[in-house]
Formats: C-alpha cells, sequence, structure tokens
C-alpha cells in the first residue's frame, strides 16, 4: 500500500490505531470476599468484606478491547509456527474503539478491625477512546482520490481518537456506619493522586468533497474539513543523545498533575442461622451483599506539546491528486505533516496551554447474592457518568455494562464464569481461575471467528495473604463454675 494511501487514511480513519491504554477491571472477583486489595478499585467499602486481615497485591495486569475497526487472525506462512496478524476490516459502517489496560503495584489493604480499613497503592493507567461516522474502505485502495470516490454518499465525514495515560498513588478508608443484627452497612471513599505521562487527542469534523468529471478520471476536491490534534509535552523533551537520568528530569518537568476520588457503601444482609451459632465471623457469611460506587470522578492534566495543532477550511484545488503530491514518502516527522498541512488549510493554529482529559467516570451497582457455603452469583451494572463538561475535558468512557458471575471459591481456589454485555451490544463469554496467590482470567475467552480475536482481552494477578493458621480464631477456656 502506498504512502499516500497512508496519509489518506490518517486524515480520515487511522487515528483509530491509538491501542494500548488502561482501566481496573478485574471482573470475575467483584462482590467476592476475597477480592481484598483488588475489590476496593471496584468499591472502596469491600475493604471491610474480607474475613483476611491483610492482603498484597504485589503484581496485577489487565487487558480489555473492543473495536470493528481492525481483526486479528491466525495464520501460518511457513507452515510451521502460527503467527498473529492484524487486518483492517473492509466495508461501510461506523467504526469505534475501546481499550483498556492497568499495572497494579504493590497494592496493599489492611483491616485494622472488624469497622475500619485501610489501603494503599500505586497503578499505571489510562483510557482510549475512538469512533467515526459511516465511511467505506476496500482494502485495493490505493490512491486518496480513490478514497474519497467511495465515500461519496457518507459526507460529512467525522472521525476522532483520543487516549489519556498516568500514573497515580492512592489511599483508601473503609468504615463501618452500622453493625446490626441483621445487616451490616459500611462506607468507604479513596483519594487518587495523578501525573500525566501521555495524552494524545486528534479529531476530523465536517470532512466533505465534491465530484469534478474529466475525461480520463473524474477528481474529487475537498471543500471542508477542520482538524484538531495535540500531545502532551512531555512526549517532546526526550533527546536520544541525553542520559537517562536527564530525560527523566525533563519528562517529569513537563509533566502535569491531576486527581480523583472513588466512593463507595455496601449492605450486606447477614446469614441469620449463622448468626444464631454466635460464630465471630458471621458477618462474613451473608444471604445478600450489595453495593453502590462512583468511580473515577477526576481527570488527567497535560500541556501541548509543540507540534499541536488546530486547523479549519480548506484552500482552493486540494483534490485527491494534490493530497497524494502532498503528503507522499518526504513525510517523516509530526514537523514535516505540519508543514504539508499548513499548505492545504485555510486557517492553521497552534495549541498551547493545557488540556485535561476525564477519566472513565461510572456508577457502578453490584448484587452478590451466597447460594452455599462455596457457591456465589454476582451481578453487576455499570452506567457511565458525564460528571465533568465536555466543553473543558475530553470525556472518557467504560466499556462495562452489565456482567453476571457465577463462581465457586474459597480462600485458596477459585473458578468464576463472568457472562458480560458491553456497551457496544457484544456478549462476552469470560472465564478465570484462582489458584493460591494467583489469578488468572479471560474477559472474553478467545474462540470463535477470524475476527474475534481483537474483542475481549485477559487479566493476571499475583496476591499474597495470611496463611489459614493465622485466620483461625483462638478458642476460649471457660472454666466450669464450682
Amino acid at each position: 500500500m502506498k504512502f499516500t494511501l497512508k496519509l489518506s487514511l490518517t486524515l480520515f480513519v487511522l487515528i483509530f490505531c491509538v491501542m494500548h491504554s488502561f482501566g481496573q477491571q478485574y471482573q470475575a472477583v467483584h462482590g467476592s470476599n476475597y477480592a481484598g486489595s483488588l475489590g476496593v478499585m471496584n468499591n472502596p467499602a469491600s475493604a471491610l468484606s474480607s474475613p483476611l486481615p491483610w492482603d498484597i497485591t504485589l503484581f496485577g495486569l489487565q487487558l480489555k478491547n473492543s473495536t470493528n475497526f481492525f481483526y486479528i487472525e491466525k495464520y501460518n506462512p511457513t507452515g510451521k509456527d502460527p503467527q498473529l496478524a492484524a487486518w483492517i476490516q473492509n466495508g461501510e459502517y461506523k467504526r469505534r474503539l475501546n481499550t483498556q489496560f492497568n499495572m497494579n503495584l504493590l497494592n496493599a489493604r489492611f483491616r485494622t478491625s472488624n469497622r475500619s480499613a485501610f489501603s494503599f497503592g500505586m497503578n499505571l493507567r489510562s483510557a482510549s477512546l475512538g469512533g467515526s461516522s459511516t465511511y467505506n474502505f476496500i482494502d485495493t485502495i490505493l490512491e486518496p482520490n480513490s478514497f474519497l470516490k467511495v465515500n461519496m454518499q457518507n459526507q460529512p465525514l467525522d472521525a476522532f481518537v483520543r487516549s489519556s495515560n498516568w500514573a497515580e498513588a492512592y489511599g483508601s478508608l473503609a468504615l463501618n456506619l452500622a453493625d446490626k443484627k441483621h445487616f451490616i452497612w459500611n462506607a468507604g471513599v479513596t483519594i487518587k493522586a495523578n501525573m500525566g505521562l501521555a495524552g494524545i487527542h486528534a479529531s476530523i469534523t465536517n470532512g466533505q468533497f465534491k465530484e469534478y468529471i474529466r475525461p480520463v478520471f473524474n477528481v474529487y476536491e475537498v471543500t471542508a474539513v477542520d482538524l484538531n490534534y495535540g500531545y502532551s509535552a512531555n512526549l517532546d523533551f526526550w533527546d536520544p543523545a541525553a542520559s537517562t537520568k536527564s530525560n527523566l528530569k525533563r519528562y517529569s518537568d513537563q509533566s502535569r498533575r491531576g486527581g480523583s476520588i472513588d466512593l463507595g457503601m455496601e449492605w450486606i444482609i447477614k446469614d441469620q442461622q449463622q448468626i444464631e451459632l454466635f460464630n465471630n465471623r458471621s458477618q462474613y457469611n451473608y444471604t445478600w451483599k450489595l453495593g453502590i460506587s462512583l468511580l473515577d470522578l477526576g481527570y488527567a492534566k497535560y500541556t501541548y506539546g509543540v507540534e499541536s495543532v488546530k486547523t479549519s477550511g480548506v484552500k482552493p484545488n486540494i483534490n485527491g491528486i494534490a493530497l497524494a503530491r502532498k503528503f507522499d514518502s518526504t513525510i517523516t516527522g509530526l514537523d514535516v505533516l505540519n508543514d504539508s498541512i499548513q499548505t492545504a488549510v485555510g486557517q492553521f493554529n497552534r495549541l498551547t496551554g493545557d488540556f485535561k482529559m476525564s477519566h472513565p467516570t461510572r456508577l457502578v451497582f453490584n448484587v452478590d447474592r451466597q447460594i452455599t457455603d462455596l457457591i456465589y452469583i454476582n451481578a453487576e451494572l455499570s452506567i457511565p457518568i458525564k460528571a465533568l463538561s465536555a466543553d473543558t475535558y475530553f470525556q472518557m468512557q467504560d466499556l462495562n455494562l452489565l456482567t453476571i458471575t457465577p463462581r465457586r471459591e474459597t480462600q485458596k481456589y477459585g473458578f468464576y464464569l463472568p457472562l458480560s454485555i458491553t456497551r457496544e451490544g457484544s456478549f462476552w463469554i469470560g472465564a478465570a481461575v484462582k489458584a493460591g496467590p494467583v489469578l488468572f482470567g479471560f474477559h472474553r475467552v478467545p474462540i470463535g471467528t477470524k475476527t474475534s480475536y481483537q474483542n475481549g482481552g485477559a487479566y493476571l494477578a499475583y496476591t499474597i495473604s495470611p496463611s489459614e493458621k493465622l485466620r483461625k480464631p483462638k478458642g476460649k477456656v471457660i472454666k466450669c463454675p464450682k
């Protein structure tokens, strides 16, 4: 495929290629008494639900992706080892992309008593989102003129992509508000401070063009288009000739601080049979557990990089042939690309100052039902909330909608079967297993057609907690009266 096609698709399509981003969803253990430090990010009040006095997630990794822009398939070019290949999807439809990935670094939870617990840790996170109006793409298209030709009926063309990446440190506190005979009421709050690692946004709006009939072939001239693309300034300050220490200092100096908050409550309906036994563990044996939480209410902040630009309008005679000439193999960087764009647009303005990207704020309802001592069913509904103004903050959105998870678990072992409906309406069958300190699972088990591998994801966590002997209460010796 020629470079001119790649530039044309960049203007109309390929801004969806930002793939890797971060979020926090170890879906299988949501609502579980043994979620521990992993559950705090889904509801800060859950830190009091666990019978374990403490647990530490030394390392966690989670990836979730949903898109119809490209697909991944296995193929065997040599006849020996299978490899993965990524292909752009052909067809005429709206494109979408939602990718989430996170890394947990030393997340810890400590229960100081039956009435209080605290948690803290560090995470690397981000959120990415993309979408487009309907457009037609065929992989045999080699020139911008051909792309415009097959999209005459799809005007105006619009597309966007945005990605926010940050490092955060958090502290969380959970308190018991009421402990009655029949129920327990816990509440929690998590405060997070973050540093923006990399922010990127790009959009194309009002892409319009018209056809000029020629004797040999028709020419398609762009009549209107608005571009808006920016990135964080810390990406400008990495000098290959400088030392790593010097580069990291410049990178940190250009990074900006942001913050967010999580709020949550849980109501635990006690198992009445356990209450009658006067067991000091009866508060962890329940009939129902009801949770509500407001998550990721906040933002990450960035300063615009030097090549961030906003344009409007188009100069005369900017057709498919002219685009192929302006955007050829001589484009070696964003600065050279901007020089070429400046010769084609009506108004060209540099973006300066700061920009903010909201976190994927959402309201989560969680219901957990204990069936037997080892078997549970969890249901979770996630509703996106636009708490921060879209005029000031670039918006992100969580991928989850509704998940039902049957599970069988003890402290050491667990088997989980999450059944999910995503915000795009896809149905995913997941699976997870816990063996000792290791939790491993799939958001969607990677089986099915060749176009299914790119939808889904997986998670892995390594969590340590005290042994069974440390958790068993010591018996009290009561002397018989004489």
